[in-house]
C-alpha cells in the first residue's frame, strides 16, 4: 500500500538534477499531464464495465458533492480559527490585498483552470462509455494498466517537487507559524468529512475521510483508492475533489468576505499552488499568494502519505 510514496520519494533527487534543465521541466509537465488523461480514462473504464456501479452512479455523485461541501466547510472554519489565532490581519481583507494581476488575466487564469477539469471529466466519461459498451479489451479494466500508469505519474510527480524546492524556503521566512495553515487544512478536511459520513447513508466514516484527504488532488488520490478499494469509491474521490477545486475557483469572493484571507488557500488545498493560485493572487494579495505556493506543495506532498494512511486504518 505504500508503495506509492517510495516512488514518490524515488523521483524527487532524480527532478532535483534536472532541475536546471528546460527541456526535462517541459517534457515532465506534458507526461505528468498524459498520464493524468490515462489513468482517468483507465478508472472510467473499470467503472463502464460494472453494471452494478453504473446503477448507482447518482448516489456515488451525491456522496461527492455532500463530501465536498462538509471537507471545505470544515477548513473554512479552521481557515477563521487560524487567522483570529495568528495571522489577525487576514481578517481584513480589504486592508490587506495588493495585486497586480488585471480582470482579463485573472478571467483567462479561471478559464484555463476550469477547462483542465472539463478535459479530465471528457477522458472519465469517455472511459466509463467505452467500458459500458464493452469497446475495448476486458483486461484493460482488470487494473494492471491504471497500476503502472500510477506509478509512473507518482514519479513524474515527485520529478517535479524535485525540480523547485522554494517552498521549503518560505519556512524560513515567515517563521514556524505557516506550518499551522497546511496542518489545519488536514484537520478541518477530516473533521468534515467525518460530518459528511454521518449524514449521508451508506458513506462510511473511512470512506469519507479518504475521499476528503484527496485535498483536490484529483488524479492521484482517485487512482490509489480505486486501486486499494474500489473503483465506485475512486470516482467518488474524483468528482469529489474536482469539485473541491471549482469551488475555490469561482467562490473565492465569498470565502473572502465570511472566512477571511485564508479562507480560498485552506479550500484550495493541494491546488493552492498550482490551478488556483491566480484566483488567490488576485484576492487575497501577493503575500498569501506565497503562503499558498508552500501550503499547496506541502499538501500536494501529504496526499500520498494520508491516502494510504487512511486506507490502512480502514483495513484494520
Amino acid at each position: 500500500m505504500f508503495t506509492s510514496i517510495y516512488v514518490l520519494v524515488a523521483g524527487i533527487p532524480l527532478g532535483f538534477l534536472l532541475r536546471k534543465s528546460r527541456r526535462a521541466v517541459v517534457w515532465t509537465d506534458k507526461l505528468l499531464t498524459l498520464s493524468v488523461w490515462i489513468l482517468l480514462f483507465l478508472l472510467g473504464i473499470g467503472l463502464g464495465v460494472d453494471k452494478n456501479l453504473m446503477a448507482e452512479i447518482k448516489n456515488l455523485g451525491v456522496q461527492a458533492f455532500c463530501i465536498t461541501f462538509f471537507a471545505v466547510l470544515g477548513s473554512l472554519i479552521f481557515a477563521w480559527m487560524v487567522a483570529k489565532c495568528w495571522y489577525q490581519e487576514a481578517l481584513s481583507p480589504q486592508k490587506n490585498t495588493v495585486s497586480h494581476k488585471n480582470d482579463a488575466e485573472i478571467a483567462d487564469s479561471k478559464w484555463t483552470a476550469i477547462k483542465s477539469s472539463c478535459i479530465v471529466l471528457c477522458f472519465f466519461l469517455s472511459g466509463i462509455c467505452l467500458g459500458y459498451f464493452h469497446v475495448l479489451p476486458a483486461e484493460i479494466s482488470s487494473g494492471f494498466y491504471a497500476l503502472w500508469t500510477l506509478y509512473i505519474l507518482l514519479f513524474l510527480a515527485g520529478m517535479s517537487v524535485g525540480f523547485d524546492l522554494h517552498a521549503f524556503k518560505i519556512i524560513q521566512e515567515l517563521k514556524g507559524t505557516i506550518l499551522i495553515i497546511p496542518l489545519a487544512t488536514v484537520l478541518g478536511t477530516v473533521l468534515g468529512s467525518m460530518l459528511a459520513s454521518l449524514l449521508v447513508p451508506n458513506l462510511a466514516l473511512l470512506d469519507a475521510v479518504a475521499v476528503g484527504v484527496g485535498l483536490g488532488y484529483y488524479s492521484l488520490s482517485s487512482t490509489i483508492i480505486s486501486q486499494e478499494v474500489s473503483p465506485a469509491l475512486g470516482s467518488v474521490a474524483l468528482l469529489s475533489n474536482i469539485m473541491r477545486e471549482v469551488a475555490c475557483l469561482v467562490f473565492t469572493p465569498i470565502m473572502l468576505r465570511f472566512f477571511g484571507l485564508l479562507g480560498p488557500l485552506f479550500a484550495g488545498g493541494a491546488t493552492s499552488n498550482d490551478s488556483s493560485l491566480p484566483i488567490i493572487a488576485k484576492f487575497c494579495g501577493e503575500r498569501y499568494a506565497i503562503i499558498a505556493i508552500f501550503t499547496g506543495v506541502v499538501l500536494t506532498l501529504a496526499v500520498p502519505f494520508l491516502v494510504p494512511f487512511v486506507l490502512y486504518l480502514r483495513s484494520l
